[in-house]
């Protein structure tokens, strides 16, 4: 029995590992994505491709950035001017010259109101709470959860 339980946890602790790389193909000056097997998973197509962070990787295509999930799939288009990793659940995203936050899902859990934004503080004590700068000064805010 305790053999069974290693096998599961080892195969359990491969999958959860399994997740994308990013990878530059000098044919066509363009990133993609490929898998733990080393099978592409995107074709190079953005200008540039970042690593995972909590499951998410942030793209660029054509000057704007979005985000590619550990499957590869593109579960934000790239339409932001600048976008940061995400941190217990949350990235710091730019559009024109104001600030947000959102969520895995793309979805915008604090608004892009914002003059300037530090990436989301998900653990310590900061958990639940952002860096925002509005009329010029800086602030701590909560993020809708």
């Amino acid at each position: 029995m305790k053999i069974l339980f290693l096998i599961l946890t080892m195969i359990c602790a491969t999958m959860l590992k399994a997740q994308v790389v990013p990878f530059y193909s000098a044919t066509n000056d363009k990133y993609g994505y490929k898998d733990e097997k080393g099978k592409t998973v995107i074709a190079p197509k953005y200008d540039l491709a970042y690593t995972l962070d909590e499951g998410m990787a942030a793209v660029r295509l054509n000057g704007k950035y979005g985000y590619v999930d550990q499957k590869g799939k593109e579960v934000i288009h790239p339409k932001y001017d600048n976008t940061w990793k995400f941190i217990g659940g949350y990235a710091a995203v730019k559009l024109g010259d104001k600030y947000g936050f959102i969520d895995k899902s793309g979805r915008e859990v604090i608004l892009l109101i914002y003059e300037n934004a530090y990436n989301y503080h998900g653990t310590c004590c900061y958990k639940g709470q952002a860096h925002v700068k509005e009329n010029g000064k800086w602030k701590m805010i909560a993020i809708n959860q």
